[in-house]
């Protein structure tokens, strides 16, 4: 499985979200020292709550909670925030891993530079 093909798979299993694009944000080395671990970032825009009914069918927050990981048996809290409430966890060092870290800065700075 390609890196964009795996990213579009977790989107659907772990959010239950559709996307109809998808831009790499690049290929990353995560554990240097053995020359193992990439981690390959994409920021996807053009998303939907996936209806169980069809596979691009739009739903809303409060009833895709409930199946948000149900497809992968992990669950997850969806937490909705603005581009200026990312940006800002991201400089307060919320996002503790340096793969996500790392991932929200670059989509952060794309969604910049796209906007101008």
């Amino acid at each position: 499985e390609d890196p964009s093909g795996a990213a579009v798979r977790e989107i659907a299993e772990e959010m239950n979200i559709e996307c109809s694009n998808l831009k790499s944000l690049g290929r990353y080395r995560t554990d240097v020292n053995r020359g193992m671990g990439w981690v390959n970032g994409f920021v996807a825009t053009q998303c939907a709550f996936i209806n169980s009914n069809s596979s691009l069918g739009k739903r809303n927050m409060a009833d895709a909670k409930e199946e948000v990981g149900a497809a992968d048996f992990e669950n997850q809290d969806v937490i909705m925030m603005s581009r200026k409430e990312l940006l800002l966890a991201s400089i307060q060092g919320e996002f503790l891993e340096v793969q996500w870290s790392n991932t929200v800065a670059l989509a952060l700075l794309q969604m910049e530079e796209n906007a101008q």
